[in-house]
């Protein structure tokens, strides 16, 4: 199509509710766990296209679903854009995060008591920082040679 097409009512949607949230495009897509143009794509509603072009993006439920938690769109708002399976899908999302316990500061983790489970469920940004604290840990604990601390070394 050579005419760019409106934005569709659920981007229209969670484009308003960003602002109201006072998040930017770049932060909400991170906790959506997407990338930032592929947001921008989904409450476009279209793609340029090499050449000058459009093309129509439709958002998968589960990622609609998933903008709409980061924004605080409801099910209802939703439903109300003509998007029902999304809305159930952020029901779903809605009652998994009641289930799941809070975040707690990173600092406070023992990442050797963390559960697969547990761990797949902290956000990105604490889950890259009990791996680097693991790391970190690893690392202490061999002495510049490779060798563990508690190995005993050979006389020189």
């Amino acid at each position: 199509m050579t005419t760019r097409p409106e934005p569709p009512p659920e981007g229209v949607l969670l484009t308003e509710a960003l602002k109201r949230a006072g998040l930017s495009v770049r932060k909400a897509a991170k906790q959506a766990g997407m990338s930032e143009g592929w947001w921008r794509q989904i409450v476009r509603g279209y793609q340029t296209l090499s050449g000058g072009g459009y093309g129509e993006v439709k958002g998968p439920d589960e990622t609609v679903a998933r903008m709409a938690l980061v924004a605080g769109v409801t099910p209802e708002q939703l439903e109300e854009a003509g998007r029902d399976r999304a809305a159930n899908e952020l029901r779903g999302l809605l009652r998994t995060r009641e289930h799941a316990p809070s975040p707690r500061p990173t600092g406070e983790i023992d990442p050797w008591s963390l559960s697969e489970e547990e761990f797949r469920r902290l956000p990105a940004e604490q889950q890259m920082a009990v791996l680097a604290r693991m790391m970190r840990v690893a690392q202490e604990s061999r002495d510049p040679h490779g060798d563990s601390r508690d190995a005993k070394r050979p006389a020189m």
